[in-house]
């Protein structure tokens, strides 16, 4: 109960608050008169509740921004009706001001353990009161802005979240039906390209009739010709299986994969009076790799090292131990790199030359395909080059595991 030292009601100031929802809870119905005629003379709305179960239910249907709660009940005490709000998460973050007589440590101690946000002793000064009221209402303000400004961001996160998946589907979808395309495109590219390439060759060893030598030198530029759009249609297959085909890593022998490679290319650079020189150890232990990646890199590295070497020049594939590792480098006689240019030719589709009367040919897929197929390996591709000395690509693998 409000003792007799409480302020008179004519004397409540009306100080400049938002108006907002007070919940009151008292048991005797002039406490609960005087608190709201104080809280309403600022332009609170007022909503009183006579026991704990009242103030509960009433929480619930009202809403209020504040919860005034006397201690002293029977029934349920307000320390137990505050424990049960902020059990709750409908009411959890309403500010709870419990009023008291009671002024031991105790008594708060219970107050703070059952979730209270403020004390008001009795008897209480009006204007604090309501500078209390005031500063918890606008607390509690400032939480339900925070929570619409929190769930329009959570909405907006959730929208933008649904859009970037419908765009990922979509861009794998395309990708899909790009690996499709492209794998479409080079069988029927490949089919009638091995055939011109059969005749070329028949027409031009003489099996179709003698030549004379006009006709020979313009089947050869047409033997050229087609190795050059096969090796095209090749490096179209290498770049779109680099992003499908998972890596099957196991001891590779490295004399064996380095004289492949240069044997695929050997016909090509004896052509342009170019040597083809593999200087590997037979004692070199297998590395851990894709016996097929590491083929199509050395194979890039060395169609990349003929294309640019002057004729009768040398190309050269080394490889050495490196403590636990295997070097293995292509190394060639051309004009060299420029330093401005050395990081620049592994991406795709770059050409250093790129006007269309270059003098090498291809799509500048090459190196970029031997950048990710080493990455694929968790090693990476180095160049040693200058204008005028040539230049020298190398790697590192891991030695096989016995």
């Amino acid at each position: 109960m409000l003792p007799a030292e409480t302020v008179a009601l004519a004397e409540a100031p009306a100080l400049d608050v938002t108006p907002g929802t007070v919940l009151v809870v008292d048991d005797e119905p002039r406490n609960l008169e005087v608190l709201t005629h104080i809280l309403s003379a600022p332009g609170f709305h007022v909503v009183t509740a006579e026991d704990g179960e009242e103030a509960l239910v009433k929480a619930h249907a009202e809403a209020p921004d504040v919860i005034l709660l006397d201690v002293v009940m029977p029934q349920m005490d307000g320390f137990e009706v505050c424990r049960r709000l902020k059990a709750d998460p409908a009411t959890l973050y309403t500010p709870v001001a419990l009023i008291t007589a009671l002024r031991g440590v105790r008594e708060r101690t219970r107050g703070a353990e059952a979730g209270a946000d403020e004390f008001i002793s009795k008897p209480f000064d009006s204007v604090e009161l309501l500078t209390r009221v005031k500063s918890l209402a606008r607390i509690k303000r400032l939480y339900d802005q925070l929570r619409t400004t929190n769930h329009d961001l959570e909405q907006r996160v959730a929208e933008r979240t649904a859009e970037l998946q419908r765009a990922l589907r979509e861009l794998r979808e395309l990708d899909r039906l790009k690996s499709e395309f492209i794998a479409n495109v080079s069988h029927e590219l490949r089919t009638p390209l091995l055939h011109v390439k059969g005749t070329v060759t028949l027409l031009a060893d003489g099996a179709l009739g003698a030549l004379t030598p006009e006709q020979a030198r313009g089947l050869q530029v047409a033997e050229e010709a087609a190795e050059q759009l096969e090796r095209v249609v090749e490096d179209i297959i290498d770049f779109n299986e680099v992003h499908g085909r998972p890596l099957d890593l196991e001891p590779v022998p490295v004399s064996e994969v380095c004289q492949s490679a240069a044997q695929t290319l050997l016909p090509r650079a004896q052509r342009l009076s170019l040597t083809v020189r593999v200087s590997v150890p037979p004692e070199l232990p297998p590395v851990r790799a894709d016996a097929a990646a590491l083929t199509r890199v050395l194979r890039h590295l060395l169609d990349n090292a003929i294309k640019f070497s002057p004729a009768n020049g040398l190309v050269q594939v080394l490889a050495e131990r490196r403590d636990d590792r295997i070097r293995i480098s292509v190394k060639d006689q051309g004009a060299g790199i420029a330093p401005d240019e050395q990081e620049r030719i592994f991406t795709l589709f770059y050409q250093s030359d790129g006007s269309t009367t270059r003098r090498a040919g291809g799509m500048g897929l090459g190196l970029a395909l031997v950048r990710k197929l080493l990455a694929a390996h968790g090693a990476r591709v180095h160049l040693d080059s200058s204008p005028g000395q040539g230049s020298t690509f190398y790697f590192e693998l891991p030695i096989a595991a016995p």
